[in-house]
């Protein structure tokens, strides 16, 4: 006991050494640990925060009473991003002080990034009682309710946030985010044109961008992303926006592109490569979405939404092992929904896989890829109508997609429409002149209508493609050539 007291007494004797320094800050002169307090402060502001913490706790040595320092300690832990010790120094304040005009404030911050959300909330309400009308509460607790998704009260919160000061735009932007997430899209674009001009940062160029993408106003998109890799080249969500772009447009070359300047620049990571699997999706090509997604799960073995994209891909390869996995918790999912249609497709439930791959259309329309499933579902059901209608508008979708267009074309031939089916494949042709299948097909159909039309200008070119198709080493209908050959040489003779 005796040793203790002499350590405290030590302690307040070397403060006295120097307590003139910090008598100017001190309120209560007769306090020792109001100077501590002070010291402490000053490496606050110098961020040494190390410094401090040992100012602090030797504080506590003389008064485990004084909130002030509690309070200085749970900053300090606050701006280390050691929520769990903010915590508990802050309940201490409360506990010790529970008027303090601010506590609540920091309180419900880091309770609100430690996702203790009811907590949160709670605090910014009695936050609120105590210093009523504080933009900043109001955007903290605008925070809590949107991380609860109730983004219609959150859009109210950071409004009144901005009312009681103009200036805080981050409120602001939180508020365009909320009218954007609820469909409010003029109200996000007012908005957002006001930060653009007066704070044209990352995120308000990152965020006009986004509103621009839900608007279908691609090019502007583009623009505003760009905008905002201008401003910080390390902003991720913007290279994710312009992937998502190209992708929709089909435009698989500046696609790739932006996600390998976003590695470049040194963003490699878990939700990078599973951005650019879901626009390997949406380009239609699978073998590639399964690598970025398993490069995904390489940089983060428990991201749920990658294992979901392998889920789909999984599915395409008929592997419905993951599906069964993960499916009941992930029925809004769209991949899931599509995976799930093509589960029913395997078991020949093609009502079921009609209805679930419409789901998923519903879900994200620009999953098209389900176009497709639902024309072949409708092969099986011998719906020639709806088969049409749904191929109609996958190649439609996807002009530059030379398998969609073989697929229409073999069903067209199956039901003997031969004049559409040289159509399309004249089409796919256009694409890949040399790709031998769409020649061979070409020829086929040629030769058919041939035989019922007989034209020389006709035989002439259905003998020019079946000659491409044999430069190319693989051509199939030798017969049928050499019968054409026969009648060109018939019509020469009789001319």
């Amino acid at each position: 006991m005796f040793s203790r007291l002499k350590d405290i007494y030590n302690k307040i004797k070397n403060l006295n050494k120097s307590i003139d320094t910090y008598k100017d800050e001190s309120i209560v002169q007769s306090l020792p640990t109001v100077a501590y307090v002070n010291r402490a402060k000053k490496f606050v502001e110098e961020g040494s925060y190390e410094e401090a913490k040992k100012v602090l706790l030797a504080a506590l040595d003389i008064s485990k009473q004084d909130y002030l320092v509690y309070k200085y300690l749970g900053r300090i832990y606050e701006n280390e991003q050691d929520f769990k010790n903010a915590i508990i120094n802050y309940e201490k304040v409360i506990a010790l002080n529970p008027n303090d005009k601010d506590v609540y404030l920091r309180y419900g911050m880091v309770c609100l990034y430690s996702d203790s959300i009811d907590t949160a909330i709670q605090s910014f309400e009695k936050a609120n009682k105590i210093t009523p009308n504080n933009s900043d509460v109001f955007t903290g607790w605008g925070m809590a309710l949107m991380k609860l998704k109730k983004y219609a009260l959150a859009r109210d919160k950071f409004v009144l946030a901005a009312q009681y000061n103009k200036y805080n735009f981050t409120a602001i932007l939180l508020s365009a985010v909320m009218d954007s997430r609820i469909g409010e899209y003029s109200s996000a674009e007012e908005k957002l044109r006001f930060l653009i001009k007066v704070a044209p940062n990352e995120s308000s160029n990152y965020e006009y961008a986004k509103l621009k993408l839900l608007q279908e106003r691609y090019d502007e998109a583009i623009e505003y992303a760009n905008k905002s890799i201008a401003v910080n080249s390390k902003m991720l969500p913007a290279y994710c926006i312009l992937g998502e772009v190209y992708s929709i447009q089909k435009n698989a070359d500046n696609t790739h592109e932006v996600f390998k300047i976003a590695l470049e620049n040194g963003l490699e990571g878990a939700l990078l490569y599973f951005e650019w699997g879901k626009a390997c999706v949406r380009l239609l090509d699978f073998g590639l979405a399964e690598e970025k997604f398993n490069k995904a799960l390489e940089q983060d073995e428990n991201f749920a939404e990658a294992k979901i994209g392998m889920a789909l891909v999984n599915a395409y390869k008929g592997d419905f092992a993951l599906l069964e996995e993960l499916k009941e918790r992930n029925l809004g999912n769209v991949y899931i929904q599509e995976a799930i249609g093509l589960l029913n497709m395997q078991e020949n439930k093609y009502d079921d896989a009609i209805d679930m791959f419409n789901k998923a259309l519903k879900t994200d329309k620009n999953q098209i890829y389900n176009y497709y499933n639902i024309a072949k579902s409708y092969i099986q059901l011998n719906n020639n109508y709806k088969v049409r209608e749904y191929f109609d508008k996958f190649v439609e979708s996807n002009p530059q997609y030379i398998n969609g267009l073989l697929d229409y074309s073999k069903w067209l031939i199956s039901v003997s429409d031969f004049e559409e089916a040289q159509r399309k494949l004249r089409r796919a042709e256009k694409i890949d002149s040399n790709n031998i299948e769409v020649l061979n097909l070409l020829f086929f159909v040629s030769y058919t209508l041939v035989k019922n039309n007989v034209c020389e200008y006709n035989i002439k070119e259905a003998i020019s493609i079946a000659n491409r198709a044999i430069d190319l080493g693989q051509f199939e209908y030798t017969p049928q050539k050499q019968e054409l050959e026969d009648v060109l040489k018939n019509l020469s003779e009789s001319n």
